[in-house]
């Protein structure tokens, strides 16, 4: 079978046993939940599960700001903002086993099947880069693997900085 055929086959199957979630809008469509595991396979494929479900739920989180555009695609697609999109290298998965935990970990996210363990960050960069360029108006909300996520903070009247979290 071919890769994007099987991609397609495991999609199916995997939207096929999971019941969308009322909380979500929309219907999940087997090209959201390809684009999304391509996002986190190529983002965080050597991070685990948690790892993966953060690059996710950074997507969801900037769908649900108006500042953002509204569907998995055009956020993924949006500029640079995420290397792989702009790499000049091949999009199509080696890892195997990765690629197929990638698109169950993207099933069960847009079905809602877990919860954000970014704390509501809509950004994040490699551990290693000292300056992402983000500005104060970002605070670091967690650390997970070789991520740091950052959501949006405001100025408190007191001058600390507050976390303002995406909502749904």
């Amino acid at each position: 079978m071919h890769h994007r055929g099987a991609a397609i086959l495991v999609c199916g199957l995997l939207l096929a046993a999971i019941q969308p979630s009322p909380a979500r809008s929309g219907q999940v469509t087997m090209e959201d939940v390809r684009v999304m595991a391509l996002n986190m396979y190529h983002e965080a494929r050597g991070e685990g599960e948690r790892g993966m479900l953060a690059v996710g739920w950074v997507v969801l989180n900037r769908m649900a700001d108006k500042a953002y555009p509204k569907s998995v695609a055009a956020v993924i697609h949006q500029g640079c903002q995420f290397s792989w999109v702009c790499d000049g290298r091949s999009d199509v998965p080696r890892d195997k086993r990765s690629w197929r935990r990638a698109l169950a970990i993207a099933a069960t996210l847009l079905t809602g099947g877990s919860l954000d363990p970014t704390r509501g960050a809509m950004w994040y960069h490699a551990d290693w880069v000292r300056d992402p360029g983000f500005g104060p108006r970002v605070s670091a909300v967690t650390r997970i693997g070789r991520h740091v996520f950052y959501a949006r903070s405001v100025q408190q009247a007191a001058g600390a900085p507050r976390l303002l979290i995406a909502s749904r």
